[in-house]
């Protein structure tokens, strides 16, 4: 029953949308949709608002039948884009981003907006619909040059396959490396200090080829700092915080750190041979 009335609750929030699609002052429904309810409202008049770089739509974007993108530091230069007489769903990687899109959009008069709870990765989750254009790019290339269409190939005069420019972006997005992550806020105790300063030293004294070849990178991120924003989000850092991900064949692979780092920083003795095996055994 339950369910019937879920699919009830979607279906007249979809009326409501396309009844109200040519009024200039349609006002939400909801504020928050889930991946589902979203889907559903979709595939009727209703707009989504994708507030990521456009690096990231290109990995995984939503598939949907309209779908704008509009990164979130180009919002407010774009409010006259924005339609009012339809059902704006504001989305993002995780919800965070999309939410401060929300708030710029409601200061700005706009009540015809929600956000999408959750974002990519709740959609992605709940088996909803995405496509690739990294990946969509990669596969017309290596099927044409396979022979399955050779209108698309590029060849020499011998009719061989020549390499394109999309199998050189491919394999430069699938290289693998470590990259270590030292968060941290406006306000640094000495454990934090340490943990930096500890970790910095691990890495030039044991892995200084591996930094110069960029087989590891090392940042340390400021989670205040506007600018840091998406990464601070996609590792879920809020404070002081040692994260790596493992990039391996171009997929993240992220792993906390963080315990070992509060627990040893403040003994350098201690923290440098173990951060040492960790970040072999991870280059393994």
């Amino acid at each position: 029953m339950k369910k019937i009335g879920l699919i009830l609750t979607l279906v007249a929030s979809t009326l409501i949308v396309s009844c109200n699609s040519k009024n200039e002052n349609f006002k939400s429904p909801k504020e928050t949709f889930s991946p589902t309810e979203a889907n559903v409202i979709l595939k009727g008049d209703a707009v989504l608002i994708d507030v990521r770089d456009a690096e990231e739509i290109a990995e995984q974007a939503y598939d949907v039948k309209k779908v704008t993108n509009i990164p979130l530091d180009s919002l407010e230069s774009k409010l006259n884009t924005i339609p009012k007489d339809k059902q704006i769903i504001v989305a993002c990687q995780k919800g965070g981003r999309s939410q401060k899109a929300f708030d710029i959009l409601k200061k700005k008069g706009f009540i015809n907006m929600a956000n999408l709870q959750g974002g990519m990765e709740a959609w992605s989750e709940a088996g909803l619909p995405t496509k690739s254009k990294l990946n969509a790019s990669v596969t017309t290339e290596k099927s044409c040059c396979s022979g399955s269409d050779t209108t698309k190939c590029k060849k020499d005069a011998s009719g061989k396959c020549l390499p394109t420019s999309t199998e050189k972006s491919s394999s430069t997005i699938s290289k693998n490396r470590l990259e270590i992550y030292a968060f941290h806020g406006t306000r640094q105790c000495e454990t934090c200090k340490n943990m930096k300063a500890n970790t910095k030293a691990t890495l030039d004294k044991y892995f200084a080829a591996e930094l110069k070849s960029g087989k590891i990178v090392y940042q340390v991120i400021d989670v205040d700092d506007e600018k840091n924003e998406k990464i601070a989000e996609k590792f879920q850092a809020t404070g002081t915080a040692l994260m790596i991900n493992n990039v391996v064949n171009g997929k993240d692979n992220i792993s906390d750190w963080s315990d070992f780092a509060f627990d040893k920083a403040n003994d350098a003795a201690a923290f440098i041979p173990e951060l040492k095996v960790k970040i072999q055994t991870a280059l393994k």
